[in-house]
């Protein structure tokens, strides 16, 4: 009896040695094409730098795009840090310097349009840096800061880094943008001369950002910026909120800024503050407050009534910004599309504001900081898929790309046929932060530490 034992545990120790044997080599293939994925990710960012280190709005298949954009720089940016810390940019603090000299401009170059105040632009030309359209946008400067800033705690030993990113940053009077406290207002755009015009947002959106650098920038601790924050995002369980039902009866409270319509946020939001508000990345509060993002948005998709006719799997799912498709009274065309999840009652109303069906990955990417695990299985069945979904082929460019590359991004099952033929800079960010974010790759410790950009002890990230 006793030999039969000892036998059964000898045979059950190689059986698991076997497995482990068999596993090991799946686990590093799985390894090897989520960096692969990455790699091309800040390949993209690659083909939209130009020569002078600026950043193009998007990068197209067909096209190529004319004018610039801030929140790309910003985006930009951070591709840098991440392609540095990857191995792949050996060059990368000499290109972030030629990208800040270019936006601020000096006696040879203007830089990039302004207000007297530091609002930026939101887009651009190329070459000259004027003013494309009249967006003097909060958001998109505050976009391009949080890349400065986060390039100068990366490289924090650079002092040429360090001095740019502090002069950008001291240039953008953030003050100007806080709007009423109570409510916790922000504005959405300046005038030319620098004056708001009156176009507010309320908590909870993306510009949690912009009263986070309001907020410490200001000196005095109970002025208008710090009582913004105190009042709303500072307390982050009186921001306001919309339950998703899900069929078992389940709520999810997801944050928006919608609420008192009942609709949700585009999701992108909960993912562009991780990437540059510490306060956020550092707090389990708002890690839950993504991860019930991202639950609410696989229940639209996995419970959605069209999905038996279309037939989309388990692992597809994910709804944010960027080209989609659209459906308008059955009329089907592309558009930039700020596609949003909304309550199971309301699908197929003009409450649906995904009714082109856009599955976007770069979403499910970006929720890897608070269920690394599922997103990155779900990632990796995307991309072992024999369709080939969401697959987008880089454009050839000479030292980038050979054309044979390619990235996950969005998707329809209004058309399963139709192919994105461009890829917007600052919602690809969601893509860019959310690979990085895989604790096989660079984890959630990279960005929780390169984010803290008021910090003044130096860095320590340990993956």
């Amino acid at each position: 009896m006793m030999m039969l034992k000892k036998t059964s545990a000898f045979v059950l120790m190689l059986c698991m040695a076997a497995s482990m044997a068999m596993a090991h080599p799946a686990k590093k293939r799985d390894k090897k094409a989520l960096e692969e994925l990455l790699h091309n990710t800040c390949k993209v960012y690659d083909l939209m730098r130009t020569e002078k280190g600026f950043y193009r709005d998007y990068v197209g298949t067909k096209d190529v795009c004319d004018h610039g954009s801030t929140a790309s720089i910003g985006m930009g940016l951070v591709s840098l840090c991440i392609a540095n810390q990857m191995g792949w940019a050996p060059d990368a603090e000499q290109k972030i310097i030629q990208t800040l000299n270019s936006v601020l401009g000096d006696e040879n170059q203007q830089g990039i349009a302004r207000t007297p105040k530091g609002c930026y632009i939101h887009f651009f030309d190329l070459e000259t840096g004027a003013a494309k359209g009249d967006d003097y946008s909060p958001i998109d400067t505050n976009i391009m800061l949080g890349g400065a800033l986060f390039a100068k705690r990366y490289f924090h030993k650079n002092e040429t880094i360090a001095r740019l990113a502090d002069q950008l940053y001291n240039e953008v009077d953030e003050s100007l943008f806080v709007g009423d406290v109570k409510t916790g207002k922000i504005c959405l755009k300046m005038n030319e001369d620098g004056s708001p015009l009156n176009m507010y947002t309320s908590p909870y959106n993306e510009y949690m950002m912009v009263a986070y650098f309001a907020k410490s920038q200001e000196s005095v601790l109970d002025g208008k910026a710090h009582q913004n924050w105190k009042g709303h995002y500072g307390n982050p369980s009186k921001l306001p909120a919309v339950d998703y039902v899900t069929k078992s009866g389940e709520k999810i409270p997801v944050n928006t800024d919608l609420a008192f319509m009942n609709e949700f946020t585009s999701n992108f939001t909960f993912m562009f503050n991780y990437l540059f508000v510490h306060s956020f990345s550092n707090d389990p509060v708002y890690i839950q407050k993504l991860k019930n993002a991202a639950m609410a948005d696989r229940a639209w998709w996995q419970e959605h009534p069209q999905r038996a006719e279309k037939g989309w799997k388990d692992y597809e799912w994910g709804t944010t910004a960027g080209t989609g498709l659209y459906n308008r009274n059955g009329k089907i065309g592309q558009g930039y599309m700020v596609d949003k999840i909304c309550l199971a009652e309301n699908i197929g109303t003009n409450k649906d504001h995904n009714l082109g069906l856009n599955v976007a990955p770069s979403a499910l990417a970006g929720y890897s900081p608070a269920m690394p695990q599922e997103v990155e299985t779900d990632l990796l069945a995307m991309l072992h898929d024999q369709r080939k979904i969401g697959q987008m082929t880089l454009p050839k460019q000479e030292g980038i790309t050979t054309g044979k590359e390619f990235v996950l991004w969005k998707y329809s099952y209004a058309d399963p046929s139709w192919k994105a033929d461009r890829i917007e800079g600052v919602d690809f960010g969601c893509m860019l932060m959310g690979l990085a974010a895989l604790p096989d790759l660079l984890g959630h410790e990279f960005f929780n530490t390169y984010n803290d950009f008021f910090n003044p002890d130096a860095p320590q990230y340990h993956k």
